[in-house]
C-alpha cells in the first residue's frame, strides 16, 4: 500500500551477465525439465506459497513493456484480478535496476529475443517509483512523497533544488511530515520535485509504475496528468474506468491485455509449488487435473488452492471430490426470492388496511421491517447460495 523503490535481491549472487542465480548456480525460478523460467525468487525458509515471488509465463509481456518504458510511452496492463498483473510490474522494477530475466522458448520467439533488460550506466539508468495502491488520494500523494524523499529529490519548502539531496537525508520521515502537513501540500511538492527533474533532463527516465490505477478517484484527475506530463506513467488495471471524469487521462494510454497463463505455464506453476512446499495428495494426477480445470489459467487462484492444499497433512480423493463438487453446484440468485417476499408482505398489508385487521396487519409490518433489514445488512450472505444437486 506504499511506495517501495526496487531493492536489491538481497545477498543472492550475480552472474557477470547480471541474470541472479540461485546459490547451485541454476538461473533464478527455472522449472526443471520444462524449461519455463519465472522471474522472482523463491523466497526465504519460512515463505510460503501465498508469499513466494515466482512468477511463470507472459515473459514476451514483460519485453514489451520494458520496450514501451524506454521509449516513454504510457502504458496500462489490463486483466483480470490475479492474472499477473502486479507481478509484471514488480519484474520491470527488477529489471530498471540492472537485473536480466532469461526469457522460455515461448516467450522468445513471441518476444524475438532471449532476455529482456534496460539501458545501465551513467545517465543511461532508469528509476522506477512503485506504488503498491494508487487509489485513494491521500494513499497515492504519499506513497511518491516518501519515495521522491527516499531518493533525495522531494521539494522541501525554502530548501533549493541544490540543497535537496543534503536535506532529505538529514530529515526523517516524521519531519518530511511536519513540513508537508496536507495532501494539497505534498502534492504540490511531488509536482515540483518532477519539474525540476524535468528541466534537469531527468524526468524521462523516471518510471512511475501505479498498481490499482483503476481505483483512482475523479478528484485525482488534475494530479495524475500532472504526473504524466513530466514523467513515464505505467498502471495496472482490471479494466479501462469508463467515467468521463478521467476519460482524458486513460485514452492516452497504449494497452497491453493480459491473459490467463496458458496451459503449460499453468501447469509448470502447479508442479513448481506441489514440489517445493511439499503438498502431499493420494492421487497427484487427479488433484492437478481439478485444481488446474478450476484455476483456468489464473495464477492467484491456483496458488490460493495450493496454499490451502498445503496445510493439510495428505490432500485425500475426497478433497479433490469436494474441489469438483464446490465447482460444479448450481447457482441462483436467492435475492430476487427476498425481493418478491417482502413485495408479498406490503400486498397483504395494503389487504389488511382494507379488512380493518389491526393485529395482523402489525405483524406483517414487522415482517416486513424485519425482511427488509435482513436482506440489507446481510444479503452478501444470501444472494448467491448453491441450490443443492439434485442429479
Amino acid at each position: 500500500m506504499t511506495a517501495t523503490l526496487p531493492a536489491p535481491l538481497g545477498s543472492l549472487p550475480r552472474t557477470g551477465s547480471g541474470v541472479h542465480t540461485l546459490p547451485g548456480g541454476q538461473s533464478v525460478g527455472a522449472l526443471g525439465p520444462t524449461g519455463l523460467r519465472a522471474a522472482g525468487v523463491p523466497g526465504a525458509p519460512d515463505c510460503t506459497v501465498l508469499t513466494d515471488p515466482v512468477r511463470v509465463g507472459n515473459g514476451h509481456l514483460l519485453a514489451e513493456l520494458a520496450d514501451r518504458a524506454v521509449a516513454g510511452r504510457h502504458t496500462l496492463l489490463v486483466g483480470p484480478e490475479g492474472v499477473g498483473n502486479t507481478r509484471l510490474l514488480e519484474a520491470l522494477a527488477r529489471v530498471a535496476e540492472g537485473n536480466t530475466v532469461v526469457l522460455d522458448g515461448d516467450a522468445q520467439r513471441r518476444a524475438r529475443r532471449a532476455t529482456v533488460a534496460m539501458p545501465q550506466g551513467s545517465g543511461r539508468a532508469f528509476t522506477l517509483v512503485y506504488v503498491a495502491e494508487a487509489g485513494p488520494p491521500s494513499r497515492l500523494v504519499g506513497a511518491l512523497t516518501e519515495a521522491f524523499h527516499a531518493l533525495g529529490v522531494l521539494a522541501l519548502p525554502g530548501i533549493p533544488p541544490a540543497m535537496r539531496a543534503g536535506a532529505c537525508a538529514e530529515l526523517d520521515a516524521a519531519e518530511v511530515r511536519k513540513l508537508l502537513r496536507t495532501t494539497a501540500d505534498r502534492e504540490a511538492a511531488v509536482i515540483e520535485s518532477l519539474t525540476d527533474l524535468a528541466a534537469g533532463g531527468r524526468a524521462p527516465r523516471l518510471l512511475l509504475a501505479l498498481d490499482g490505477l483503476d481505483r483512482v478517484g475523479p478528484s485525482q484527475g488534475l494530479f495524475l496528468r500532472e504526473l504524466q506530463r513530466r514523467a513515464t506513467v505505467l498502471g495496472a488495471v482490471r479494466s479501462v474506468p469508463a467515467g468521463r471524469a478521467l476519460r482524458t487521462f486513460f485514452a492516452t494510454f497504449g494497452q497491453i491485455p493480459v491473459k490467463p497463463l496458458s496451459e503449460p505455464h499453468a501447469g509448470a506453476l502447479f508442479d513448481y509449488f506441489l514440489a517445493r512446499y511439499g503438498v502431499a495428495c493420494a492421487d497427484p494426477r487427479h488433484y492437478r487435473r481439478e485444481v488446474l480445470r478450476r484455476a483456468e489459467g489464473n495464477p492467484a487462484i491456483l496458488r490460493a488452492m495450493m496454499h490451502d492444499g498445503a496445510q493439510a497433512q495428505l490432500v485425500t480423493e475426497q478433497d479433490v471430490r469436494d474441489l469438483q463438487a464446490r465447482d460444479d453446484a448450481p447457482y441462483f440468485n436467492l435475492g430476487l426470492v427476498y425481493v418478491f417476499a417482502l413485495i408479498g408482505l406490503g400486498a397483504a398489508r395494503i389487504l389488511m388496511i382494507g379488512t380493518k385487521d389491526t393485529d395482523l396487519y402489525i405483524v406483517l409490518t414487522l415482517f416486513t421491517v424485519f425482511g427488509y433489514l435482513v436482506f440489507r445488512v446481510f444479503r452478501q450472505f444470501f444472494m448467491f447460495q448453491p441450490r443443492p444437486d439434485t442429479k
